[in-house]
């Protein structure tokens, strides 16, 4: 077999990240590329650059394959299905995309309509990542989240009529949060069998809203460490 450069036998496989800017507003806590679309924003436009984006870097990466795309942001369920189905005919026709390629979406709970995520999947999307952060309602008004706790349930449950692989994001660590509230959202999200869960400590990033007004109520160290240990005691039991 012959050696290739670097001593490697064969090339290895690529994931792709692929940056959707636009958020219908910045939550305080973000410090991410996001921005709110004042007049609106050209998708098709984007999908094009983007494609010339990924254009000039092929030279660097010919012969290797592509085995999972995850897109992030911002909002990319801000753009449409067509939208979408564009930019990934897009990478199918420059790149070697394997049949099995995860292909992952993120989804904000305030943009979800049925229609939207049935075209989603009809892309070639296969994975969802939703941003609950909460289940309550209190804690999302205090992230500052455009949705609240029945829209958060209902996206999960639109999410799993087109999906099979589902991560939920939640966020523990807030503002006037008790560990009971905490392990609340938790349960709420493994009741409906999703396939992965992503929990995070909300962390105050400078740059960011929160930084310049930091909330009063935040749970001290010790009742964050109880909610973390709390949370993978959980996990690691379902």
């Amino acid at each position: 077999m012959p050696v290739l450069t670097g001593g490697l036998r064969e090339l290895p496989p690529l994931s792709l990240y692929v940056h959707f800017p636009w958020c219908i507003r910045k939550c305080p806590y973000c410090d991410f590329n996001s921005h709110e679309p004042k007049n609106g924003f050209d998708e098709m436009a984007y999908v094009d650059a983007l494609l010339r984006d990924l254009e000039y870097s092929l030279p660097e990466v010919w012969g290797r394959p592509l085995t999972s795309i995850f897109m992030g942001g911002g909002t990319p369920s801000l753009f449409s299905p067509q939208a979408m189905d564009a930019f990934l005919a897009g990478v199918r026709a420059r790149m070697k995309l394997h049949p099995d390629a995860e292909i992952t979406m993120e989804a904000n709970p305030g943009t979800f309509e049925i229609e939207r995520f049935r075209g989603y999947r009809e892309a070639g999307i296969n994975r969802l990542s939703i941003g609950i952060q909460s289940f309550n309602p209190k804690h999302l008004k205090a992230l500052g989240r455009i949705h609240d706790g029945d829209e958060a349930k209902r996206a999960v449950e639109i999410a799993l009529t087109h999906f099979d692989n589902v991560n939920l994001d939640l966020m523990y660590a807030l503002p006037g949060q008790t560990l009971e509230e905490a392990l609340s959202d938790l349960n709420t999200a493994l009741s409906y069998g999703i396939t992965h869960l992503s929990a995070y400590h909300l962390t105050i990033e400078p740059n960011t809203m929160f930084a310049a007004q930091t909330p009063q109520n935040l749970p001290d160290d010790e009742v964050s460490a109880d909610m973390q240990e709390a949370i993978e005691s959980c996990l690691e039991a379902a």
